[in-house]
């Protein structure tokens, strides 16, 4: 296993003014052409009442009446999806934009990097860029705009960045002769992460897997990357409760990386209830490196942790 594919992810996030009935359509191939845009194609879709999930050649997309979230690796240009997102939704439906984009394995291999991603984002969105991280470590980078006065409703999503896998996590997800995406599933313990909610997941050639799960308005989706030189996975949810300590550890006790990454946005009326910026120090062998916390002037806040193993 030579192949360099970049595994972290880029992703955006837009939230309207309010619910757009029309949204979801997809009769035109309108989301479609988004995800062509960047440099992707939709293998498949799953939907619910509230939102269809499109699971991507490079990730995911998700859409509900009020909001859209898509998430792209390897070398997509998710930046180039922006204008297409903005003929559907309308500029002026938009209450708040965000990009992120995690620092990068083999950032040579891209066609663009943050900065330029931001220089023609700022062409649609007078926003602010932020670094959660250290500059020479793990860090995310993020773009943030809030176009109206909206009331923010509350909402929290976790995500889990995760590198250098166990040798026998890699091991295990890749793919064996007459091999089923549910024999990897189950092999590899995925195939009890949520099991009420309907699972849509593809096992890539010659390895690779992607996973989203959707219930409702919620959502669970998983990436994973099993190169030997750079082995990588991601989760991320918004499935309610908000007791993220429980959730890092059934995900850190299967994909059993070196070090991850986590990121928690929420609501600021949400962490009255659920505070993300509470993670503890060390727990389930891994011990936290980095702390950062920014609160937007608009009802949102990022909480940013780096955990790693002791050898």
């Amino acid at each position: 296993m030579t192949i360099e594919f970049e595994g972290p992810e880029k992703k955006l996030e837009i939230i309207l003014t309010q619910p757009d009935p029309g949204l979801r359509s997809n009769a035109d191939g309108r989301w479609g052409s988004v995800v062509h845009a960047c440099g992707a194609e939709i293998v498949s879709a799953r939907s619910t009442p509230e939102m269809d999930a499109y699971l991507l050649s490079e990730s995911s997309l998700f859409v509900w009446a009020d909001r859209i979230l898509m998430i792209t690796c390897g070398k997509t240009t998710l930046v180039q999806a922006v204008p297409k997102i903005i003929e559907i939704a309308g500029l002026e439906n938009i209450a708040f934009f965000f990009y992120e984009r995690k620092n990068l394995m083999y950032p040579q291999q891209q066609l663009s990097d943050f900065e330029s991603d931001v220089k023609g984002l700022s062409a649609y969105f007078d926003g602010k860029s932020y670094r959660l991280g250290p500059a020479n470590h793990d860090h995310v980078h993020i773009f943030y705009a809030s176009m109206a006065e909206h009331a923010v409703e509350e909402d929290h999503t976790i995500e889990i960045l995760m590198h250098d896998l166990h040798p026998e996590v890699i091991a295990a997800f890749i793919p064996r002769q007459e091999d089923t995406v549910g024999e990897l599933e189950a092999r590899t313990g995925i195939a009890g992460l949520y099991p009420d909610m309907e699972n849509d997941s593809f096992q890539f050639q010659p390895y690779g897997y992607s996973m989203n799960k959707i219930a409702g308005s919620q959502y669970v989706t998983i990436h994973v990357t099993p190169e030997e030189s750079g082995s990588y996975a991601s989760f991320e949810t918004n499935v309610g409760g908000g007791d993220f300590a429980t959730i890092v550890s059934r995900i850190t006790e299967i994909f059993r990386p070196s070090r991850f990454s986590l990121v928690i946005t929420e609501s600021t009326e949400d962490r009255d209830a659920v505070d993300g910026s509470q993670m503890p120090r060390q727990f389930n062998g891994y011990h936290r490196s980095e702390k950062s916390i920014y609160e937007f002037d608009s009802g949102y806040a990022v909480s940013f942790y780096n955990y790693f193993t002791k050898s």
